[in-house]
């Protein structure tokens, strides 16, 4: 299992993120098919014996809209007409997290609300039936058009993507691959194939804090190369590429089998992991209750049934409903014709458990971290380093763990700084900001602080200072964001502070707000007198007390107060 510290080197110039870098990460053929929406509406319909107009509006998934195009383009040639009324079928490509939310009544949704929609997978419909109106738009029991299973792809002959057993999920994770490879996929919130991929880990590493732990790690290595729309191989995989460092990827089968179709010099082997994976089954969904667009749907569906069709979309990859894979697909390079072993389990709580922990671990965070500078800090942790040495090491762990996006702040606490007994080194703001000389960002300054800290005696006035963080972070509280006091100290206010440890347990818990938590992180070092004190300190906020004299243990301990994200505001003591 990963430890984490191997995420401490920061990440730059990364192949993959490039290649996903335009415009939230979808790619420009996502952006072209946008633009280029067909229409289907020829000239030939606009009848003058029509006395209504209507429009069929079809969405689906990037990979689906050629084939919903065409479809779509043949209904209109029929110039259909239901009890007078003409319909014109409309097609385009919308992501399918719009749709859903358009569908469930969500803020956000797509601009215009479909008639006919195929996602990739009826996980997407049982989303949008979780909320009333969403229940009530759309059917129950959808056809599906076509199939692909979720699979990890690399390329063909990369080495340590299958083991003798066969490729499994545990591949995904940090420690499991080599460090060199990076793992894409597209954000759980934007594709099944994602959620898939959540769910696998998530079912892999089971439950407990120790599991919570590597799912931050895991979550924080892949994040900074998540795709926010469906995934082109050809952009992850240059003719070029070295295959050593080339990406390991969440894909369907389908976009492995379109990509290899147009004989890539990187082409790609699709991997089936042998726990069984998830099959996507490009509903054909209904919604509205208009009885002339329900039927319209229906000759729809019916013009997509045909055996041409079925032979076109097998030429573009996908499989027969039923899983099979036939025709030109059963012969296509990199992909094994069997059905794969798939499983159900992609439903219910599990989609929402899903997306809960990506959604939670995935937040950008907004903190403020006290670092304690008192005499106490001088001593030394069993004839080891100081105190302040590992503070400095711990200081440094916590810059390169969290992303550019994260607004922190830094105190410096002790006495001797005057009547508030802090040295305020960086008010909240985001690391990746411009504040210095030379366009230095806050990240840069940080570091240059945390390199220089220096033991300025006295007591810590620990109790104030945590108080005051917690107000500032709770005054400026972004919903948006996990917000948290971190804190670094030696574990002893010796009468410092104004006020006393019980006064500031009870303030701490009549503020702490479950609707908008401000969560403590606590780190000792060394053997800690008042351990209990600092334990009542952090429940009181749903946070965690760790404590240490192993500055190795440092990124471990960050990782697991991230993971206590997935738990707030209900976690255990």
């Amino acid at each position: 299992m990963s430890s984490g510290r191997h995420r401490l080197e920061q990440r730059t110039g990364s192949r993959t993120r490039r290649a996903l870098a335009s415009p939230l990460g979808l790619t420009a053929a996502a952006l072209a098919v946008i633009a280029a929406a067909s229409l289907a509406v020829p000239a030939a319909l606009r009848l003058a014996d029509c006395g209504q107009t209507r429009y069929l509006r079809i969405s689906g998934t990037l990979s689906m809209a050629p084939l919903l195009r065409q479809a779509a383009d043949e209904f209109n040639a029929q110039e259909m007409r239901y009890d007078g009324t003409c319909v014109l079928a409309q097609a385009d490509e919308t992501a399918p997290h719009r749709i859903m939310t358009e569908l469930s009544g969500g803020p956000g949704g797509a601009a215009v609300r479909p008639d006919v929609w195929v996602p990739e997978s009826s996980a997407w419909v049982e989303l949008a039936r979780i909320s009333e109106s969403g229940a009530q738009a759309v059917e129950t029991e959808p056809r599906s058009l076509a199939a692909s299973p979720v699979v990890l792809a690399a390329p063909e002959g990369a080495e340590g993507v299958r083991a003798s057993g066969g490729t499994a999920w545990d591949l995904l994770l940090p420690g499991e691959r080599d460090p060199d490879r990076p793992m894409v996929m597209v954000d759980p919130n934007r594709g099944v194939d994602g959620m898939a991929a959540m769910h696998a880990v998530r079912r892999e590493l089971g439950t407990g804090d120790a599991a919570d732990t590597a799912m931050t790690d895991f979550v924080r290595d892949v994040q900074l190369d998540t795709a926010f729309g469906e995934i082109d191989p050809a952009g992850l995989f240059p003719a070029s590429a070295d295959e050593a460092a080339a990406p390991l990827a969440v894909l369907p089968e389908q976009a492995v089998a379109s990509y290899n179709a147009g004989s890539p010099g990187t082409p790609l082997r699709a991997h089936y992991p042998s726990e069984g994976t998830v099959m996507l089954d490009y509903p054909f969904v209904s919604t509205g209750d208009d009885p002339r667009i329900r039927q319209a749907a229906r000759d729809l569906y019916g013009i997509l049934e045909r055996p041409a069709y079925r032979e076109r979309m097998r030429e573009m990859g996908f499989r027969d409903p039923d899983g099979a894979a036939s025709g030109p697909l059963a012969e296509a390079p990199g992909i094994a014709p069997e059905v794969p072993e798939t499983h159900e389990d992609l439903t219910g709580d599990a989609l929402l458990t899903a997306l809960d922990d990506w959604n939670r671990l995935s937040m950008h965070s907004r903190t403020i971290v006290l670092a304690d500078v008192s005499a106490a800090m001088a001593d030394d942790l069993n004839g080891g380093p100081s105190r302040l040495e590992v503070t400095r090491t711990a200081a440094e762990t916590g810059l390169a763990l969290f992303p550019d996006r994260t607004d922190m702040g830094l105190w410096l606490m002790s006495e001797e700084f005057g009547s508030d007994g802090r040295d305020v080194a960086a008010d909240p703001g985001p690391l990746e900001q411009a504040v210095g000389e030379g366009g230095a960002t806050r990240r840069e300054e940080l570091q240059e602080v945390a390199e220089d800290i220096e033991v300025a005696g006295g007591g810590s006035r620990l109790y104030d200072n945590i108080l005051d963080a917690y107000r500032e972070v709770e005054a400026g509280y972004d919903e948006d964001r996990i917000n948290s006091v971190i804190v670094l100290t030696a574990g002893s206010d010796e009468g410092s502070s104004d006020i006393s440890h019980s006064e500031l347990v009870a303030e701490l818990q009549d503020r702490f707000d479950p609707e908008r938590p401000v969560t403590m992180f606590i780190i000792g070092f060394g053997a800690q007198s008042d351990r209990e004190e600092l334990a009542a300190i952090a429940e009181a906020t749903s946070g965690t007390l760790s404590v240490t004299d192993d500055p190795g243990e440092i990124g471990d301990i960050f990782l697991s107060s991230i993971s206590r994200r997935l738990c707030v505001p209900d976690c255990g003591t």
